[in-house]
């Protein structure tokens, strides 16, 4: 049987057109992300030691005083967690509660049990120089309510302190307003880790999921592209053609008829 050459030399042409772009862009992504340590994309070799928390157990609050705060405070919520922790040099109950289905958070002072507003914005910078090493100034500091789809700063709680510093590597710490913890530090490395991992998923939109039908399609597009690349190969191959002529004359001087 006569293997279509032509036609499988059309159809590797049109798949590498579709294709070609992509490929490219999976080449060039994975070499970034190869290229850059995921510590030095999230930050974490700017990032300072955890505090730690050392006390006489005698000074805390009881926690059933705090569950009496919380009770009042926000009446008909279910109390998940309750975490003794430092913030700003200082013992905290850190609450984890649920509202109506809603994931919240409160502080309540260790020492003496009452609950303690949000945190400020001078103690979200405070909370952000603690965990910045380099010494660098604060260049602005931004209170953020909703985060536009795709941005830089998804998928965390909100309200947030965004706090920029004035250092080389363009970093942005992302403090909670409910608990003070640090939910995400960003820099120019991780923008542009995500930038490529936008065309590495091609999910142009929220950036995070690969589940998607254009990347499936894509996939499979890339691998029949190599596919009818190697048969291309194997029916146009000089060695493999010459082996396949020496096969079909010796079927035929072997043959009865011959």
């Amino acid at each position: 049987m006569r293997v279509p050459v032509r036609t499988i030399r059309k159809i590797h042409r049109y798949l590498g057109l579709i294709i070609g772009i992509q490929l490219l862009l999976w080449t060039v992504s994975g070499l970034f992300f190869s290229l850059n340590p995921i510590e030095k994309v999230r930050g974490e070799h700017l990032m300072a030691p955890p505090p730690t928390l050392s006390l006489d157990d005698t000074l805390l609050a009881s926690p059933a005083r705090v569950l009496q705060a919380v009770e009042q405070r926000f009446p008909g919520a279910e109390v998940l967690q309750i975490t003794l922790r430092p913030l700003l040099d200082r013992p905290v109950y850190e609450i984890t509660l649920r509202t109506n289905e809603t994931l919240r958070f409160a502080l309540a002072d260790a020492r003496t049990g009452q609950l303690r507003p949000p945190i400020t914005e001078a103690e979200a910078i405070a909370i952000a120089q603690a965990d910045f090493t380099p010494e660098a100034p604060v260049a602005a500091v931004e209170y953020l309510t909703e985060a536009p789809r795709g941005s830089e700063f998804r998928n965390s709680p909100l309200p947030v302190y965004r706090v920029v510093f004035d250092h080389p590597t363009g970093t942005r710490i992302y403090v909670a307003a409910e608990n003070g913890q640090i939910t995400a530090r960003r820099n120019d490395t991780w923008r542009w880790f995500d930038f490529f991992w936008m065309f590495h998923i091609m999910d142009y939109r929220d950036r995070d999921n690969f589940n998607h039908l254009l990347l499936q399609g894509f996939s499979l597009f890339g691998l029949l592209t190599v596919l009818s690349g190697f048969v291309l190969w194997a029916v146009t191959s000089p060695t493999l053609r010459g082996r396949r002529k020496r096969k079909r004359i010796r079927q035929v001087v072997g043959s009865p008829q011959a």
